[in-house]
Order: structure tokens, then C-alpha cells, then sequence
């Protein structure tokens, strides 16, 4: 499962992906056979930041306990070119701690990668690995999707 936050003024969105891959644990990832099994959003803009990131963790954590996924994959945030004072961006690095906190609750095989971090894991750059996500589940689901990618693909190079 790949998760990424996006932030909208004071309204945070967690797109969510779940992939799978029908391939033998023992041959090289190969994209065309993942297959996208599930997506969905959760919506946070509750005036007060601790409910709304609460309930957030507890939607995900919920999501988790019934989908069961092997490893779920955070996209956090890239690095900035020029450092920001605004409130966006510090509000999405709390909803990715409060999602993360509470994935690796459920699955322990959770991480939390920046888009640089999940192309090299997958073997490619963030372009790249963005473009193939964008093919195979993208818009709203791009970041989400490329972060399931590299879970899929972690183990599975030599």
C-alpha cells in the first residue's frame, strides 16, 4: 500500500493505493504485472489539528486492519528548493506522522520515503518512477502510486 498526503489552505487529503503483484516472489518486478486492487481518500479539515490528524491516524489504522497489506510505503514530502515559513507544508509533515505512527501500529513493515527515495528503491529516478505511476494509476493517485511501486520492487532486485 502506498500513501501520500497532499494539502489543500487547511484541508489535508491521504490519497491511498493498494497494488498487487502476481508475479513469483523469485522473478524480477515487472510492472505490467501489478495490478491496482484498491484506492481511496481521506479527507481531513476539522477546524482543530489534533482531531483532525487523530481521526485521520484512526481512518488509516482502521483502513489497514481490514486490507491487511504486506508493507505499506509513505511519500513524504521532498525537500524544498527554498525553505517556507508556511503553514502547508508543516501541516502535511504532521499528517505524515500521524499516518505513519499509525500504519507501523497495524503493519510493521511500514517506511516513510521522499519521491527521490522511493525512484531509487524501484530503480529509477522520481521522474521515472512517477511516469509509470501516472500509467498505471495516476492524478490524485500519482504519489500514492508510486510509492506502492517501491514497496512492491524493494525486494525484488538483485
Amino acid at each position: 500500500m502506498g500513501l501520500a498526503v497532499s494539502v489543500n489552505g487547511k484541508r489535508t487529503t491521504v490519497a491511498a493505493v493498494v497494488l498487487d503483484d502476481h508475479s513469483p516472489q523469485t522473478d524480477f518486478f515487472e510492472v505490467l504485472t501489478v495490478t491496482l486492487e484498491s484506492s481511496f481518500e481521506v479527507k481531513a479539515d476539522e477546524a482543530d489539528l489534533a482531531v483532525q490528524l487523530g481521526d485521520a491516524a484512526k481512518t488509516i489504522s482502521g483502513r489497514l486492519r481490514s486490507l491487511r497489506p504486506e508493507v505499506v510505503v509513505i511519500r513524504r514530502a521532498d525537500r524544498p528548493m527554498k525553505p517556507s515559513n508556511q503553514e502547508g507544508p508543516r501541516l502535511r509533515l504532521l499528517m505524515d506522522g500521524a499516518i505513519t505512527a499509525a500504519a507501523h501500529q497495524v503493519i510493521s513493515d511500514t517506511v516513510i520515503r521522499n519521491g527521490k527515495e522511493c525512484g531509487a528503491v524501484y530503480g529509477s529516478s522520481k521522474d521515472g518512477l512517477d511516469a509509470e505511476a501516472a500509467t498505471l494509476h495516476g492524478g490524485k493517485f500519482k504519489d500514492a502510486t508510486a510509492a506502492a511501486l517501491s514497496g512492491l520492487a524493494e525486494n525484488r532486485r538483485p
